[in-house]
């Protein structure tokens, strides 16, 4: 949930201002805060809800209620405990953030929300957050010059905010700036290809200057993600209603793995190879995201284990030398490949990839023949 990372960083800042609140309010934040932690969000509710009884000036006990009632999207509860909090400490711009946000996107009220953050902006004009969700308030009230001065901020401040991005590129598209859209919009698919809202934004801009081939297949491809999004949030449901159930936690993280949502994909795999010991594909798919991570140790474990209970899968070799060449461990790296040629000796890919061992490990000879084979199996029809 999205207060686990505003738990941890409370957690360790509560510890310096418990003598400003009453003992036992601090007490009982300190074991809301724990619970939560632990996934104990009952529990944790409880706890904080006593602590702000005792001491009504917690101000972060009011906020992290909040984002308790959010998640549980129980809204007009959040609404009521951000408040709290602001009026406990004026200056708590993440309660304003989070109270903008609940009015704007939860209970579609942008003229409300876009008073809490105007103030939040006038506390902190640096802060990307609250300069986008002040920018969609603008867009939704059809400010559109507010609109678009507050997000070409947000992106500078955040050049990775893709909620900024998507909603500038609506901005753009309602002010019939098709170029600048189209520009902001392949930033964005730069920074997310799986976007399926900025591929439908991106194919109404492509068609309104003519580009109609580049309309179409934009627009396909949106078509394409959207269904992908529904089968995701199907799987979503299913793991929610079906928590012990291996297989929808393969599926969810097969999907969270194409689409490089590396996160997602470790939680949904590392829960799929606990209900299910001897799933050899979820070590598999594990490697590969650490892999990808460069975390090469925590690969190197993970293939190890497959290879333990597979050893006669060329892939799975392949895959266990590449993590030894990123170690630097080319011998090895190298002994793998072989391993993974004399299970299929017509695959070029393993040759490319032994030939770069046997060049890193000094092997000039070895690897310009390695090379000379994966040239001849690339050149020959398969």
């Amino acid at each position: 949930m999205k207060f686990i990372m505003s738990i941890l960083t409370l957690l360790v800042s509560v510890q310096d201002g418990y003598a400003r609140y009453d003992s036992e309010a601090a007490r009982l934040y300190d074991v809301g805060l724990r619970a939560l932690a632990h996934g104990e969000q009952e529990k944790a509710q409880i706890a904080l809800e006593e602590a702000v009884t005792v001491d009504s000036t917690l101000a972060d006990g009011h906020y992290v209620l909040g984002l308790i009632y959010q998640g549980a999207e129980k809204f007009y509860a959040a609404v009521n405990a951000f408040r709290r909090a602001i009026v406990a400490d004026t200056d708590y711009i993440e309660a304003y953030c989070e109270l903008g946000e609940v009015l704007l996107i939860q209970l579609g009220n942008p003229a409300k929300a876009m008073a809490v953050l105007q103030k939040a902006v006038a506390l902190n004009s640096e802060h990307a957050r609250a300069r986008t969700l002040l920018g969609i308030a603008y867009f939704r009230e059809h400010q559109l010059d507010d609109a678009l001065k507050a997000l070409q901020r947000a992106i500078k401040l955040n050049p990775i905010s893709q909620t900024a991005y998507d909603t500038l590129g609506l901005v753009l598209l309602e002010k019939e700036e098709w170029n600048a859209a189209i520009s902001v919009l392949q930033k964005l698919l730069e920074l997310n290809r799986f976007h399926a809202t900025a591929h439908f934004s991106l194919g109404t801009a492509y068609r309104r200057i003519g580009k109609i081939t580049e309309a179409r297949e934009t627009l396909h491809r949106f078509e394409v993600l959207s269904i992908e999004d529904e089968q995701l949030r199907h799987i979503e449901r299913y793991v929610q209603q079906e928590p012990n159930d291996a297989t929808g936690w393969y599926e969810l993280g097969r999907f969270a793995l194409n689409r490089q949502q590396w996160e997602q994909a470790r939680v949904a795999l590392e829960r799929y190879v606990s209900l299910d010991s001897k799933a050899i594909r979820g070590y598999e798919m594990l490697g590969y995201l650490y892999f990808q991570q460069q975390d090469y140790s925590q690969a190197l474990s993970l293939y190890q284990n497959v290879i333990q209970h597979k050893p006669d899968v060329a892939t799975y070799r392949n895959s266990l030398g590449g993590v030894y060449v990123m170690l630097k461990r080319y011998p090895e790296a190298i002994e793998q490949y072989e391993t993974a040629i004399r299970l299929e000796p017509s695959e070029a890919r393993f040759y490319l990839n032994i030939s770069e061992a046997y060049r890193l490990s000094g092997e000039s000879v070895m690897a310009e023949s390695a090379y000379q084979v994966y040239e001849r199996l690339k050149s020959t029809p398969q």
